[in-house]
């Protein structure tokens, strides 16, 4: 479920949405990008702005990692509401960063697979996702395309 989150800025192709954290390290401002991967599925990135680039590793520890990800989730659901055949490929870069999203995934499965039809990918074998595992890649598919 999307709860409270941050207002964000999308350039005319929704492929790059732009938002601000505010928390105990001030402001900082945070980018999710779409790019091609595979057969019709897009990469989301997410990471600080730093040097004009994506840097996805930074641990930012402003203390609004609920807000963060509730973001992130309303620019999923806006990103395949702009572009409803494209999937999402997401990969996290880190065991923590893992584990985080595995949380989120098993937490709101219920919210997320009414509208999207979810895998996971573990030790290289893609299946439904089961919020009983824990996943290395998740694949989202919007369902209900016209």
């Amino acid at each position: 479920m999307i709860t409270e989150h941050y207002d964000y800025f999308a350039y005319e192709s929704k492929t790059l949405y732009l938002f601000e954290s505010e928390g105990e390290q001030g402001a900082i401002i945070k980018i999710v990008m779409f790019t091609p991967y595979e057969s019709n599925f897009w990469n989301l990135a997410f990471g600080d702005v730093n040097d004009n680039s994506i840097d996805d590793s930074v641990i930012s520890n402003n203390h609004d990692i609920v807000k963060i990800m509730s973001t992130i989730g309303k620019i999923v659901y806006d990103f395949s509401a702009q572009y409803p055949t494209r999937g999402i490929y997401i990969r996290p870069v880190d065991e923590k960063r893992k584990k985080l999203y595995n949380h989120v995934f098993r937490r709101n499965y219920d919210a997320i697979s009414r509208v999207f039809d979810v895998l996971g990918i573990f030790d290289a074998i893609e299946e439904e996702y089961s919020p009983k595992k824990s996943y290395d890649v998740f694949k989202l598919k919007r369902k209900f395309v016209k």
